[in-house]
């Protein structure tokens, strides 16, 4: 499986988008943390487990919702989700910054 991160707003709140290619389902999934100071929370504030109806298997879902949450994301933090299944990564984990700087921490 791979993971994207990126720290950004959810409204006034600050929130840690979660996103990637989960390799043995063949499909994408996206969560959203509450990313306050004072976060201690076990479970996403929103998840797209939640929505087993919807075709994760079609990046344009996880873009979708994306906007429908009204959360932004870099393009190229997309691009890189999807270049996940076309190479069937797993394993990889990888920071993304709203200024488009990219930190791969596992690979």
């Amino acid at each position: 499986m791979s993971r994207h991160h990126l720290r950004t707003a959810w409204g006034a709140s600050p929130v840690l988008v979660v996103m990637g290619y989960d390799r043995p389902l063949n499909e994408f999934f996206l969560q959203l943390w509450d990313d306050g100071p004072e976060a201690e929370a076990d479970e996403p504030t929103y998840s797209s487990l939640d929505e087993p109806a919807a075709d994760w298997r079609n990046i344009a879902t996880v873009v979708r919702r994306l906007e429908e949450l009204g959360v932004a994301v870099p393009r190229s933090m997309i691009d890189a989700v999807v270049a996940d299944s076309v190479h069937r990564a797993g394993n990889r984990i990888v920071e993304h910054a709203l200024d488009g700087r990219v930190t791969e921490l596992s690979a």
